[in-house]
């Protein structure tokens, strides 16, 4: 390591000197160097000679002066503050034992951009120690990671091998000749990550993989977290991998072929896959922080999906994928048998089905990803149907739970956004939503219950409503049926035509909802249906009693509960605290018109 402009004081004797705090330049960058040799000098007795330069070091500089550790390089980034040693030991009995290179930093300015548990940010702290024998290449070069991981590699005759111990702070067994082999316990592993790093070297590079068999406590795949399981990747004899997975939510294997264009098949007994963690928005108020939004899901599985670079990928280089599952849960929500098909086009991917089949519920998709980068182009289609709404939607989570009591009927979507599928966002769909559900009960109407259904205007159904139509709403509201459309076009969400109809009442909506300043704009018309609204009000509130003191009621009262006349609200403003204006006939008339699209 060159450096100058050594200034400093040394002692020194007959037996040797010792200079500790010399500053010194290095790379224009200001230093400090140590030395000390000879017997009352050295630190410890068994050495002949001790060196330390402690410099800023750009870490792939350091990196490139290590062969056995070169295939770290294109994963570093930055520079960090080195402590560099050299030790020379005492000759015993004549013999002369190897001279040790060390280094030592606390990584802090360096990124390491590798999978998890590795992979680090510049800006955070882990301490990391080099210990190899001088000179280069003698022998095995050892590495540790505070207790993140441990190495031991090295290299002879043009081959590296490598061997590492995850949750570890050393290596007790030796380095294989060549090839990576992996093993022992991380907190968290990105598996997909790791099984391309390995793929990369049984596809011609200087290190293949020989087998990784680790457990992680969260297991990082598929977008999704799976708890403690185990993972085992082996080569083949023609080039492919073989991967393993066992655990409670996650069991199975995938075979991933050496060519590109054959088909990447995975076989599964069960996956139970669940979302990442997502932390709560702290400057919300507690009430609303006390589920996880739907729309906060949204934003946050992309990321988790974008971890693996999806927009930098050209999805016509991915193989065609045949994945099949016996058992498929997301989140609490058993799904039954799935399946996934895709293949390459001459532009993307083909998403010929992805299906789901269960006694109550049945999804298919299917779609296009088309082209990369800031070209790319997604579109999907969709169609749910389900017997119990309510059952499906509080499996699912995602703020969804608690919204509705069963239902029956079915979902479509279908619609388009600009980057790859993990870059979905509501702000930016083009397509349409249909609805048409039936005999269920909307179990919370009030304001702040959840964007999703607030989508829809439903959820965030203002107080104001509550003291109009206290009876129908507060403690739920029977449907029949729930149906219509929602248009998505620049960055708004537009429905003319949804109705909500039950027994006691019906509610027509129809307006915009904006979707990236979160603001409605829209006109909700309640109108309490003739004879039947003490009866479903008596029903809610008391049961087969209520019912009937309600019915009784309907017949005694002199003026028809049925001819309360409709009411007909403007509701406008940011999703969280919205406006709520009572609208006379004539002021809903012109609202309709100045909100209506164009002809044609």
């Amino acid at each position: 390591m060159a450096f100058d402009q050594v200034r400093g004081r040394a002692r020194y004797s007959r037996g040797g000197f010792r200079a500790d705090g010399l500053s010194v330049v290095h790379e224009g960058l200001p230093g400090t160097l140590a030395l000390r040799a000879g017997d009352g000098h050295v630190r410890d007795p068994g050495h002949a000679f001790e060196g330390e330069l402690q410099a800023s070091i750009p870490v792939r500089e350091l990196i490139a002066r290590v062969p056995d550790l070169d295939w770290l390089r294109p994963h570093l980034s930055g520079r960090s503050s080195w402590t560099v040693g050299v030790d020379v030991p005492r000759a015993v009995d004549g013999a002369q034992a190897a001279s040790r290179l060390r280094l030592g930093s606390d990584l802090v300015g360096t990124a390491l951009e590798l999978p998890a548990p590795l992979r680090k940010p510049a800006g955070e702290s882990l301490a990391a120690t080099i210990e190899t024998p001088l000179p280069l290449g003698s022998g095995d070069v050892r590495v540790a990671l505070g207790d993140r991981m441990a190495v031991r590699a090295r290299s002879g005759n043009g081959q590296t091998g490598v061997r590492i111990a995850l949750g570890s702070t050393e290596v007790t067994q030796p380095a294989p000749a060549q090839g990576l082999i992996a093993s022992g316990h991380a907190a968290q592993l990105d598996a997909i990550e790791w099984i391309a790093l390995g793929r990369a070297g049984t596809t011609g590079g200087a290190m293949p993989l020989q087998r990784i068999d680790v457990t992680a406590s969260e297991l990082q795949m598929l977008a999704g977290v799976f708890p403690d399981t185990r993972v085992v990747v082996t080569p083949g004899a023609d080039g492919a991998l073989a991967v393993a997975t066992s655990g409670e939510h996650l069991q199975g294997r995938l075979a991933i072929p050496r060519s590109g264009g054959q088909a990447i098949v995975g076989r599964f007994d069960r996956v139970y896959w669940r979302a990442p963690t997502v932390a709560a928005d702290a400057s919300v108020a507690p009430a609303a922080t006390a589920t996880i939004e739907a729309s906060d899901v949204v934003d946050a599985v992309p990321a988790a999906i974008a971890s693996a670079e999806a927009d930098a990928l050209d999805p016509a280089a991915v193989p065609p994928l045949t994945i099949d599952v016996a058992d498929f849960r997301l989140n609490d929500a058993a799904l039954g048998q799935a399946g996934f098909r895709s293949h390459p086009t001459a532009t993307g991917m083909r998403i010929e089905r992805l299906h789901t089949r269960a006694d109550k519920q049945s999804i298919e998709v299917s779609g296009d990803w088309n082209g990369r980068g800031a070209a790319a182009r997604t579109r999907m289609q969709l169609e749910l149907r389900s017997e119990d709404f309510g059952e499906l939607f509080d499996g699912l989570g995602f703020g969804l739970a608690g919204r509705i009591g069963d239902g029956r009927g079915r979902v479509q979507f279908d619609a388009g956004w600009s980057g790859s599928p993990a870059a979905f966002s509501a702000g930016a769909l083009e397509g349409r939503l249909s609805i048409d559900a039936r005999d269920g009960h909307l179990l919370e109407v009030e304001p702040g219950a959840g964007r999703m259904l607030g989508l829809l205007s439903i959820a965030q159904l203002p107080r104001r409503l509550l003291l109009d139509f206290g009876d129908l709403f507060s403690k739920g509201f029977a449907f029949n049926r729930v149906a219509g459309n929602v248009v998505f076009a620049d960055g708004l969400a537009r429905s003319d035509d949804l109705l909500i109809d039950g027994p006691a009442a019906a509610i027509a909506i129809s307006g915009t909802t904006h979707l990236r300043s979160e603001r409605f704009d829209q006109t909700i018309e309640v109108r309490p249906k003739a004879g039947n609204l003490l009866t479903a009000v008596g029903a809610i509130a008391g049961g087969p009693v209520g019912a009937a003191i309600g019915a009784a009621a309907n017949v005694v009262l002199e003026k028809p509960l049925g001819q309360i006349a409709a009411r007909v609200y403007r509701v406008t403003g940011p999703w969280k605290s919205p406006k709520v204006e009572v609208q006379t006939r004539e002021q809903s008339r012109r609202a309709a018109a100045e909100s209506a699209p164009p002809a044609g």
